[in-house]
């Protein structure tokens, strides 16, 4: 959806790109693909699939760190922005990796990651983001 970008490139200078974007389910399955549409680099994509696992009852503080987002910061008119985050804890289950092909991450200017993937998965949450005021310094 091109609307949703312009607002948050426009309004908190998030640096949101215009995708066409689904999600495939299947049984014990879930894949996404992107494809970017704009800015460019036009067609730049990303396909994965994830095979969700068992909830994560206790999610620790690495977790707690990746997921837990209360707040966002920006610069509006060469000034520190803050704009609040609301959202429920995300329920969080262990995932299993059994597809990646990106070129988003290198489209976006950054090496391509090493290591094993940390894989987890949620149905998601509903967030909120509120409207951006001035930071005082």
């Amino acid at each position: 959806r091109l609307l949703p970008v312009l607002v948050a490139r426009a309004s908190y200078r998030l640096p949101y790109m215009w995708s066409r974007m689904a999600i495939h389910r299947s049984p014990g399955r879930v894949g996404y693909t992107a494809r970017r549409r704009w800015p460019g680099p036009r067609g730049a994509a990303s396909a994965l699939v994830v095979e969700p696992g068992t909830p994560i009852e206790d999610p620790g503080p690495l977790e707690h760190f990746l997921t837990a987002r209360w707040g966002l910061f920006t610069e509006l008119r060469s000034r520190l922005a803050y704009a609040p985050v609301d959202h429920p804890a995300w329920p969080l289950q262990q995932a299993d990796l059994v597809r990646l092909e990106d070129q988003l991450v290198p489209a976006a200017g950054y090496p391509a990651p090493v290591g094993e993937p940390l894989v987890h998965f949620s149905p998601g949450v509903e967030v909120k983001i509120g409207l951006p005021r001035m930071v005082e310094r």
